[in-house]
């Protein structure tokens, strides 16, 4: 009869006590203050007024909350692992979170599936251990030192910028948005520049083209410079009529190797680059103009850049992008490769039809240095 007293006893008490536990975890609030994306959309508040002292101090006190965050986090999930039942059940994320959930452990619960949610079950490998060792290192914080690397470049402290925009890059699994990687390396390659670290600058650009499958393709750029090879009068219109690239990230990557290799004198190269920057250009162009104007449809190279002409915004982007600039070297580096017939054939349509005047007259006199020659 005692013994089943003790029994009853010890049951009660160990229900108890499971309570109090998962009140305890579920008591421990998450740190006080701004979220820390929040501070960080601040920071670039600063940074976009020129107030780049205050961005700095932003950007900072944003990866102090995120660490705050992350080291709340890891202690939640430490102490589901003092339950006994917890622990027996093993590794498993499948297996761990109806026990978390039969315990109320709403926190950990959360935190778990927030994770899942974002990074997806695999790439946990399935297991809470490496859930918990992804999230015991989650104070670091790549847009924070990205945002803080771009002022100390403007700031001039080029080596002190080029060591935050290194984090950053070495973290680029935990980019909130992955295609900030290529911000990050655009701004590494014009820190590479400015130090006369070409090699460093030519390996940063070639990175940003890794993930284009174009670039990659050796025959898909052989088939572009074959076809302005062949160097007859109607190249142009099927160069621009065959092909599409939509990867417009590289578009700046290719511009900036056309001059690089143009400048070493490696022509190869050169034309290759401004030949899929080019197709790369006009396929966001075309897609533009068929957001603008009902039932267009690609009517040759000419009357792509009249109708672009008509709208401002894509006269700014081409613009900011140096985009009517690479039609030109386009056109030049054709010629310095000796393919003189697409050259003169595009600079033809360009002396008429480009968008900017500038680059408009550059190719009508460009034209005729060859006419003459």
């Amino acid at each position: 009869m005692k013994s089943k007293y003790f029994i009853c006893i010890f049951i009660f008490c160990y229900i108890i006590g499971s309570f109090v536990f998962a009140q305890h975890i579920n008591s421990v609030h998450k740190p006080s203050g701004d979220e820390y994306w929040y501070i960080l959309k601040q920071a670039q508040n600063a940074y976009d007024s020129a107030d780049y002292g205050d961005a700095i101090k932003l950007a900072e006190n944003a990866k102090s909350k995120k660490k705050e965050l992350a080291e709340w986090e890891s202690f939640i999930l430490d102490q589901t692992q003092k339950n006994y039942k917890v622990r027996k059940v093993g590794d498993y994320l499948e297996e761990i979170l109806p026990v978390l959930k039969d315990k109320n452990y709403d926190d950990a619960v959360s935190i778990i599936n927030k994770n899942i949610e974002s990074y997806g079950m695999d790439f946990f490998h399935g297991k809470f251990s490496e859930l918990c060792k992804w999230i015991d290192e989650d104070y670091i914080y790549p847009e924070a030192d990205y945002l803080i690397g771009k002022i100390y470049k403007l700031e001039g402290e080029f080596d002190l910028a080029y060591q935050y925009l290194i984090r950053a890059y070495e973290n680029l699994e935990r980019l909130d948005i992955p295609d900030v990687k290529y911000d990050i390396l655009y701004e590494m390659a014009e820190i590479s520049e400015m130090k006369d670290d070409l090699n460093n600058y030519e390996q940063k650009l070639l990175a940003v083209l890794k993930d284009d499958k174009f670039y990659t393709d050796t025959g898909f750029m052989n088939a572009l410079v074959r076809l302005i090879n062949q160097n007859k009068s109607d190249s142009v219109q099927k160069f621009f009529l065959l092909y599409r690239s939509e990867n417009d990230i590289s578009i700046k990557a290719l511009i900036l190797l056309n001059e690089y290799y143009s400048e070493l004198g490696d022509t190869e190269k050169a034309i290759g680059c401004a030949a899929l920057g080019s197709i790369a250009a006009v396929t966001k162009i075309e897609e533009t103009l068929k957001d603008r104007l009902i039932d267009y449809s690609y009517d040759g190279f000419a009357d792509l850049l009249g109708k672009a002409s008509l709208y401002k915004d894509i006269l700014v982007w081409g613009n900011d992008n140096e985009i009517w600039k690479l039609f030109y070297n386009l056109a030049e580096t054709s010629n310095l490769c000796k393919y003189n017939v697409f050259a003169k054939s595009l600079l033809e349509i360009l002396s008429k039809y480009e968008p900017e005047e500038y680059w408009r007259k550059k190719s009508s006199v460009k034209l005729s240095s060859l006419e003459l020659e």
